[in-house]
């Protein structure tokens, strides 16, 4: 839209939360919205009318199959200092890293809003920072503000655990709405188009609004059916290098460097980014990373390429990643994890994914990490038998920190100890396997486990001789310990092992009785662990 319409409400409330700000108060804003309806343009107008009266540090949650750890704060790194940086390109944990950045803006002097886009693509360690500053915060000069889709997140979304865990007088909402009739009509009588008909086709959307005016109304009365037939309308009236550049951007969920797309499209692309960004359909952000204006026109644009066009591209881009530097980060591992997985390329996803698993484990992710080896199992019959064990594996153990699907961590657990005996191996999870059962509420099934030759090596300290098992490794009883309630959503906790209470267990059908019978449970697991 050429001007912003109907959002000086919104305007005013961001205003009152910055004046709190530069007193030393501050404050978490949530904008919400459907997707289109001018979030990052509010933000945009209100940074542009205030420009020099405070920093502000962007950062965007990306739709990739598993999100980054950390992703915005990355994004952010280059205006947060050098130490922060560092951190960043070491992959530092969180008890290293959100104290530093806490530090950071209590020293700043200057007033600073953090940006965070797309938190319903959040991975859980970003929704940590979240909360960790959502909780400080109004002791700070700092303003913490996220965007999100409304229709998106609901009651189970991990986002409304964060926001339900940050002090109400700290968090401000804001909701919006849709363009009325009377401002889709203004907009429309300055095209010289029908706002009557714009509107009924638009549901006032600003983001339906702007592309639909953005045709041009090439036949008299003609508006397209949906945004996507208005994007294509749009894509089929750039020159073919254009759309080269769109086409190969819209398998890139959010920003992608200018570097590489010169890599991939050659020295020519830069003078067609400039143009698509003249045009108003890619966005230049202040680091210079391009991306499409909105990520509905980004669907659009690949919805229009086939399937082997999709996976060809997707090859190009993993492969213009890798020839760059900086391989073992977080960043480039998620996103060559993403392009191998477009590509089919089951080669790659094994090489790549359990990396990737292991930096976001690392980074108390465990949910992410859970993904990147789901996107490897999915090629698990193409590997070698003990990767393929392994994965599953590793699956569970990652599962049982992050998830509650203990019927598939336990079918995970008896593909692995299936595929280590077929490889004459003793198998590692059986006690595991218990613990799920028990949780699952199979109670019997899981005192049989407990009384299996597994837990007579509790006594013996030694195996049987006749039988094939091994008493389960340090890392296996932390799969266990967290699979039977510890994941700290679970209980409210402060950490992955917080002490679970009575009641916590009880709603996955386990009792301290059932616990007493369990192996694992009388042996120390990881550190806070009880």
């Amino acid at each position: 839209m050429s001007k912003l319409l109907e959002r000086s409400a919104p305007l005013d409330v961001l205003r009152a939360v910055r004046e709190r700000t530069a007193a030393g108060h501050g404050g978490t804003v949530l904008i919400e919205g459907e997707a289109g309806i001018g979030k990052t343009t509010l933000l945009q107008e209100f940074a542009e009318q205030h420009a020099g009266e405070f920093k502000v540090a962007w950062g965007w949650c990306e739709a990739l199959f598993t999100p980054r750890p950390l992703g915005p704060l990355h994004d952010m790194g280059r205006s947060m200092g050098a130490g922060i940086a560092a951190l960043l390109e070491q992959s530092a944990p969180p008890d290293r890293l959100f104290p530093a950045l806490l530090n950071k803006l209590q020293d700043d002097g200057d007033p600073l809003i953090l940006i965070f886009e797309d938190v319903h693509w959040a991975d859980n360690a970003t929704l940590d920072l979240v909360k960790y500053l959502g909780r400080r915060i109004g002791l700070l000069r700092a303003m913490v503000v996220l965007t999100a889709r409304s229709d998106e997140i609901g009651p189970t979304h991990p986002l409304s655990y964060v926001l339900g865990d940050l002090p109400a007088a700290a968090v401000t909402r804001i909701k919006l709405g849709p363009l009325s009739p009377a401002a889709v009509h203004e907009l429309a009588v300055e095209a010289g188009q029908s706002g009557d008909e714009l509107y009924r086709v638009t549901a006032g959307n600003p983001f339906f609004v702007t592309e639909l005016l953005a045709t041009g109304g090439s036949e008299a009365g003609s508006v397209p059916d949906s945004i996507r037939d208005a994007v294509w309308s749009r894509l089929a009236r750039l020159t073919p290098g254009e759309r080269d550049v769109l086409e190969m951007m819209s398998i890139v969920p959010g920003n992608m460097e200018l570097g590489l797309i010169k890599a991939l499209l050659g020295a020519d692309a830069e003078d067609l980014v400039d143009m698509a960004v003249g045009r108003g359909l890619l966005r230049r952000d202040p680091q210079g990373d391009i991306s499409f204006r909105h990520e509905l026109a980004r669907r659009a644009t690949l919805d229009r390429l086939s399937s082997s066009l999709q996976r060809s591209l997707h090859s190009k881009v993993e492969a213009a990643l890798a020839a760059l530097p900086g391989q073992d980060s977080m960043l480039h591992l998620a996103r060559r994890v993403h392009h191998a997985a477009g590509a089919e390329d089951g080669a790659g996803v094994l090489a790549l994914a359990p990396r990737a698993a292991a930096q976001a484990s690392r980074l108390g992710a465990h949910q992410q990490a859970a993904s990147f080896l789901q996107t490897a199992l999915e090629y698990a019959d193409i590997a070698e038998p003990a990767v393929a064990a392994q994965l599953h594996e590793s699956w569970a153990y990652e599962a049982s920190l992050g998830l509650f699907d203990y019927n598939a961590i336990i079918a995970s657990h008896h593909r692995a100890i299936a595929i280590w005996r077929e490889l004459g191996n003793a198998p590692r999870s059986v006690s595991t396997t218990a613990s799920c059962r028990a949780c699952t509420g199979d109670a019997v099934k899981g005192r049989r486990r407990a009384t299996s030759p597994t837990s007579r090596w509790k006594k013996s300290r030694a195996p049987d001789p006749g039988r094939n098992w091994r008493w389960p490794t340090a890392r296996a009883r932390s799969s266990i310990c967290c699979t039977i309630g510890l994941q700290k959503r679970s209980t409210g906790g402060a950490g992955p092992f917080a002490s679970p209470t009575n009641s916590a267990l009880s709603r996955r059908g386990c009792t301290r009785s059932t616990m007493s019978a369990l192996p694992c449970c009388s042996i120390p697991g990881p550190a806070g662990a009880r």
